[in-house]
């Protein structure tokens, strides 16, 4: 029978720790892919400017930035960005579609994956690059873990979605009083008639 104050293995508890904190970590790090890399670089700079572009209302607190990888003439190795909370790498993957139109277009920013991971992922962007083949009449992106599609957004469908419908107006009847008569005034200008429906009376006495 066991008890309620069975004691774990101190081992286990300390290897569930780090196992936390190690996912703690991932959550707050994101990878950035493409960005120029110089002899005498200051990376922290780097992704400011990076961060300014993508975050411009609000840009996450860094912990820390290093490039990773080997040094390799001609190559841009990734940088690892550390966030202070989960929610400012959040932030910045959603954020990072901004740097599209911008002098970082060809930057591209991305959770921190394993290995594996890098793997299935692959074998996603590969499938949707088929689809983008094949089918290129339609728009294709990844999301939660499968390769989506739907109808482009065209100009055409836009201002077909934006283009109020046609109503015919309709004419209101307006009352205008004066010191003689009130006159009745519809969509016909000759329909110009008295209360009692006939011409009115003249005011000067006939000849």
């Amino acid at each position: 029978k066991q008890g309620c104050d069975e004691k774990i293995p101190g081992k286990q508890v300390k290897a569930a720790v780090k196992l936390a904190m190690m996912d703690d970590d991932k959550k707050r790090t994101v990878m950035v892919f493409g960005l120029e890399e110089g002899s005498n670089e200051v990376v922290r700079e780097k992704i400011d400017e990076v961060l300014s572009v993508s975050c411009p209302t609000e840009k996450p607190a860094v912990r820390d930035c290093v490039r990773v990888g080997g040094v390799r003439a001609g190559a841009r190795r990734p940088i690892k960005i550390v966030f202070r909370s989960i929610e400012g790498a959040a932030a910045v993957l959603r954020s990072a579609k901004n740097l599209r139109e911008t002098r970082f277009s060809r930057v591209f920013i991305s959770p921190d994956r394993t290995r594996e991971e890098r793997a299935e992922r692959n074998g996603l962007v590969s499938q949707m690059k088929e689809k983008i083949r094949s089918q290129p009449q339609l728009y294709h992106y990844i999301s939660n873990g499968q390769v989506c599609s739907r109808e482009k957004v065209t100009p055409l469908n836009v201002s077909r979605l934006s283009q109020p419908q046609s109503i015919t107006p309709q004419t209101t009847p307006r009352i205008t009083a004066s010191s003689t008569n009130i006159q009745i005034t519809g969509r016909d200008p000759s329909h110009r008639t008295g209360l009692s429906g006939n011409p009115p009376p003249s005011p000067f006495p006939p000849f």
